[in-house]
């Protein structure tokens, strides 16, 4: 009869085995999981059945709704079919959870109200992009603005040398490294959940001539950094001038409509008048 061996005399392999590979995650209650249960239907257990009038386009229950307000995966609402717009929500979180701030309810102006397929609520992880922040790499705002400054080196691809195990360039090299945690169970050899895992990376082979040689990136100098900055500040100085002109103009605008009111009734030009002949009647006439 075979026996199980054990590791520093106390606890048997396959028992390791077993707790390894039949690994539950422990449940957690908080106080304040009623609240978000009742408000943004979140936590929710995954048994409850989905909205039938939520998926139609609207629930008339709203967050008061006992079925969960969530799409199945590839779905889509009677209501995002119709617009052809609109964020879908996660699969098993809740109304509000996993869409964008509404950029029209910032400004008091979506008509949509609870129908809206958006977040009506302020949540800064979740608030658009900064266009201008995109289109010129600063924004005028700075820390007051409203929407989200994405870091550029964020976007960067990840480089496929790094994820293969070693990149020749290390800091220099012009792609992102992602440090992952390698899947335990796929360096031992198998890993039961396959693609499917969630316990780490599980890094894949490729030939050296099918990668793309890396390349270093283009560290800025001090030099341009500094014409960045001039041109920003040149930027910054043109809006300000722009805007002090159209001020301007306005003020002008109201002057000049004063003025004509003025002459129509002979209150300008120096408060000089011409008579009925047209000839001109100059002070003491």
């Amino acid at each position: 009869m075979a026996t199980d061996t054990y590791l520093g005399g106390a606890t048997p392999t396959s028992l390791l085995a077993s707790q390894l590979l039949t690994h539950t995650s422990p449940s957690y209650t908080f106080t304040f999981t009623p609240f978000l249960q009742r408000t943004y239907q979140h936590s929710l257990r995954s048994d409850r059945p989905i909205c039938k009038a939520f998926l139609a386009g609207n629930c008339p229950l709203k967050s008061r709704c006992p079925d969960r307000h969530t799409l199945p995966p590839g779905g889509t609402t009677a209501t995002t079919q119709s617009t052809g717009h609109g964020h879908h929500h996660r699969e098993g979180g809740g109304g509000g959870f996993g869409s964008l701030v509404c950029k029209h309810w910032l400004r008091g102006l979506c008509k949509k109200g609870e129908t809206c397929e958006f977040l009506h609520e302020y949540n800064l992880r979740k608030m658009p992009e900064c266009n201008f922040f995109v289109r010129n790499g600063y924004c005028s705002n700075g820390d007051e603005c409203l929407y989200l400054h994405i870091d550029p080196s964020s976007r960067l691809p990840p480089c496929p040398h790094y994820e293969r195990g070693f990149c020749p360039l290390g800091p220099r090299c012009d792609k992102k490294h992602v440090r992952r945690r390698m899947c335990e169970y796929y360096l031992a050899g198998f890993c039961p959940d396959g693609k499917a895992c969630r316990m780490g990376a599980h890094p894949k082979w490729v030939k050296e001539e099918d990668l793309e040689r890396p390349r270093v990136k283009e560290e800025k100098t001090e030099d341009s950094g500094v014409q960045e900055e001039r041109e920003r500040e040149m930027q910054m100085h043109r809006e300000r001038e722009m805007e002090r002109a159209g001020r301007d103009r306005d003020r002008d605008g109201d002057r000049g409509h004063e003025g004509r009111h003025k002459d129509r009734f002979g209150g300008g030009r120096g408060g000089r008048w011409r008579g009925k002949g047209g000839r001109f009647r100059g002070r003491g006439h």
